[in-house]
């Protein structure tokens, strides 16, 4: 999978999310051909994103919206052509304070939050928390050990 980026990234953001992407590529066996659009947005325009999308009028740390339901759509995919997966949008001022609140680094509130994005990018829901939860922290667990 490409991330093609929109916004300002810093180089180590990018090679933090390039350890998440990998982790998460190995897991889910997802095509390098595939494309996903990673933005760097406001607050307000989080809370824009999600009142559209979503119908909750807050900001959040990472929006994600996917162009198909679940891995097992995108799995069908020709995995030989360039395709788009959907686009996630990362609320730096929320993944900032949360960093601070959580008392963890700034690059691994960055990892924990794309990761998320991604899970929900190939179907993974609130609605199953624990699950969502428990693949979560098995990527990470990887990302952050090695």
């Amino acid at each position: 999978m490409r991330f093609n980026y929109s916004g300002y990234f810093y180089n180590l953001e990018k090679e933090a999310f390039d350890k998440v992407k990998n982790k998460f590529e190995n897991n889910f066996k997802i095509s390098d051909n595939f494309t996903l659009f990673i933005h760097s947005v406001s607050a307000e325009t989080s809370r824009k994103l999600n009142y559209k999308n979503f119908n909750k009028n807050y900001p959040t740390d990472v929006l994600t919206v996917p162009l198909y339901n679940n891995l097992s759509e995108i799995k069908k995919l020709d995995k030989n052509h360039n395709e788009v997966l959907g686009d996630l949008f990362l609320n730096r001022t929320l993944i900032k304070e949360n960093a601070k609140r959580y008392d963890k680094k700034l690059v691994e509130e960055y990892q924990l939050v794309l990761l998320h994005g991604l899970l929900h990018l190939i179907g993974y829901s609130h609605n199953d928390q624990n699950k969502l939860n428990g693949i979560e922290e098995k990527i990470l667990k990887k990302v952050w050990n090695e």
